[in-house]
């Protein structure tokens, strides 16, 4: 059985991401990215701001990883409970934390990313 576009979509974005690859991670996003906090404030607008975060995080850390604990699907959206880590270059600081994530497709692309964090 083939997974649905928006957990395919997922799983190529989540690794590039452990890849910390930012052009095959940009690649599964929409030009009209829009990354959104709990509340629903957009905290990230368009392709250019979102390919500066994420290339910033990438350059910032190394070990970058995430991996999906639980998955629910439904229509063009998923939601990941996700784990990830990472260590800061500059100081060996290691960091790690869960997160829930909501992905939406639209045009065959993720349009937005919702993080709820604890």
């Amino acid at each position: 059985m083939t997974d649905p576009l928006i957990v395919q979509l997922s799983k190529r974005q989540l690794d590039a991401y452990n890849r910390a690859d930012l052009d095959a991670f940009a690649s599964v996003y929409h030009r009209d990215v829009q990354v959104l906090d709990a509340s629903g404030a957009i905290v990230r607008d368009g392709m250019d701001a979102f390919r500066a975060a994420y290339g910033e995080m990438f350059a910032r850390h190394r070990d970058v990883t995430a991996t999906v604990n639980e998955r629910i699907v439904l229509g063009p959206h998923v939601i990941e409970r996700e784990s990830w880590s990472r260590v800061e270059r500059a100081t060996g600081e290691h960091t790690s934390g869960e997160v829930l994530v909501r992905y939406t497709e639209k045009d065959g692309l993720i349009r937005w990313a919702q993080f709820f964090r604890t």
